[in-house]
């Protein structure tokens, strides 16, 4: 008579598959929110960046010590390096999501 498999055996690798879905689904959506943030953010902080840019030519072409000096002043060191630094944090956790997608797939694989 063949032997009945334990109870608890039964379904743990669907239960372990609807988990990995389910995890997938949540750092989807993380994911999504991520990029929406980060497009929100570039949409204001890029042109920002710009406009200093396009303001600070003119005295780049003047000379190349007055444009280190003006950006060395903290009123265009300090809302420059705040643009840059969300900018790049979003883009960092971005990464993150990423890397934490491709590793939970990988671990699905090998299961």
């Amino acid at each position: 008579m063949p032997e009945q498999p334990y109870a608890h055996n039964l379904g743990t690798g669907s239960i372990q598959r609807s988990a990995f879905a389910a995890e997938r689904d949540r750092l989807a959506i993380d994911l999504q929110d991520r990029i929406e943030r980060l497009n929100e953010q570039a949409r204001i902080f890029i042109p920002l960046i710009a406009l200093c840019l396009i303001f600070a030519i003119p005295i780049w072409s003047k000379s190349l010590v007055r444009f280190l000096l003006l950006l060395v002043n903290p009123f265009v060191l300090l809302p420059l390096a705040f643009c840059l630094i969300h900018l790049l944090l979003a883009w960092r956790g971005i990464a993150k999501v990423r890397a934490r997608i491709r590793d939970l797939e990988k671990s699905v694989i090998t299961l």
